[in-house]
């Protein structure tokens, strides 16, 4: 089973570096660790991750995932040179398990390895989870499983954003929702985990959030931005004008408004019933980028 907490030789494979200078850093105060009654280092994932951020440091090894993971040496293999087609397929193959599936122990351990929640969004998570909706939509697999498949990435996701690095607020707010009927809210959850890691205060309404009902929060909350999902199961005249009643309240209030989801396409930008449409989380990464304020010594938060 992969840990969170890490030992001494975990993070050192991991940067590939001796025991010795994890100790090192450690004992400077530079890597946070907790010792164990009998003197042992022991490192939390976050923590390592923090540390690697402030210093720009990218692991060149893996730490191992152990003996109970039968995947493990080829999820190793996976993530030290990125081949997320491969980690998307064996989320696919975890989700779709009879058994325990786990998939938050995959996540969290490609996460420790400094590949950022955008990525894993877009490379391992979405794959992933089209390749289920393509296995249920030729009758692969039942509903059931697509059901299940799609609580336990949702599950995954929330303990993965435990883990995540959140830096500190950015002074912006973010209202989240799919619109009318619209169930499927997994891009929607990812959007506002990954804003959350960015600072944005995140008001999250979920699936099925009438246009009426957004309407009033965003007239009680007064957001900075608004993202919305859709989908294109049929609802495309009905998803047009939603997204126009919307866009006309947040323009009177200088909110942008912004648009995902498999039935978001640029003809609803040029349709004028949004500001942005995006289809990815590294595209809402760059959209929503905020300057930071340069802390004393001149150093820029990253």
């Amino acid at each position: 089973m992969q840990k969170t907490i890490l030992s001494t030789a975990d993070v050192a494979r991991m940067f590939s570096v001796t025991e010795t200078t994890i100790k090192r850093w450690a004992d400077e105060g530079a890597l946070k660790c907790q010792k164990t009654p009998g003197g042992h280092r022991k490192f939390d994932v976050k923590a390592v991750v923090e540390f690697a951020e402030e210093n720009k440091m990218v692991p060149s090894g893996t730490f191992s995932l152990g003996s109970g993971e039968e995947m493990g040496t080829t999820i190793e293999a996976a993530v030290l040179v990125r081949d997320f087609p491969l980690l998307a397929n064996i989320l696919m193959d975890k989700l779709l398990s009879s058994g325990s599936p786990n998939a938050h122990i995959l996540l969290s351990y490609v996460y420790g390895h400094k590949v950022l929640l955008s990525e894993i969004y877009d490379h391992v998570v979405r794959p992933a989870m089209c390749q289920i909706g393509v296995r249920w939509a030729t009758g692969e697999i039942g509903i059931n499983h697509e059901h299940r498949a799609s609580a336990e990435i949702m599950a995954a996701l929330a303990r993965l954003q435990a883990d995540a690095l959140i830096k500190s607020p950015n002074g912006k707010t973010v209202l989240l929702a799919c619109v009318g009927e619209e169930q499927h809210e997994i891009g929607l959850r990812c959007a506002s985990y990954l804003l959350e890691a960015e600072g944005w205060g995140i008001n999250y309404y979920g699936a099925r959030t009438p246009v009426h009902a957004l309407v009033s929060a965003i007239a009680e909350l007064r957001p900075s931005l608004v993202c919305v999902s859709i989908s294109a199961y049929g609802r495309a005249e009905e998803n047009e004008n939603d997204l126009r009643a919307l866009h006309d309240v947040v323009r009177s209030g200088n909110v942008s408004l912004v648009v995902g989801g498999s039935g978001a396409s640029s003809d609803l930008l040029e349709k004028g019933v949004c500001d942005a449409v995006v289809t990815s989380s590294a595209q809402l990464l760059k959209l929503t980028a905020v300057p930071r304020t340069a802390p004393a010594g001149g150093h820029r938060e990253s």
